[in-house]
């Protein structure tokens, strides 16, 4: 879901909705997951990975995600409001 009130020059053409988390990962490098909806929770992030353009990022926004399984697919995983384990040496 995308609101604005104030009509922006060329913002229709550059935002993007899809109803399908497979089909809006394809070619994009980056996934955030801002809910804390069950159906994003048992998504198949293998064929995510897959699908996607290298890098591929992920920003959980809701902490709701296995950060360590998506870092051994291949992701480059960014928690809000938790700092990186693989930057720091004493998490």
């Amino acid at each position: 879901l995308v609101c604005h009130r104030k009509k922006t020059e060329g913002l229709d053409e550059a935002i993007v909705t899809e109803s399908d988390a497979y089909t809006a990962c394809d070619g994009a490098h980056a996934f955030a997951t801002l809910t804390e909806w069950d159906e994003f929770k048992d998504l198949d992030f293998e064929r995510i990975y897959k699908s996607m353009a290298k890098p591929a990022f992920v920003f959980d926004g809701r902490n709701i995600l296995d950060h360590d399984k998506l870092r051994k697919i291949g992701f480059e995983v960014h928690a809000v409001g938790k700092p990186d384990p693989t930057k720091f040496s004493d998490l």
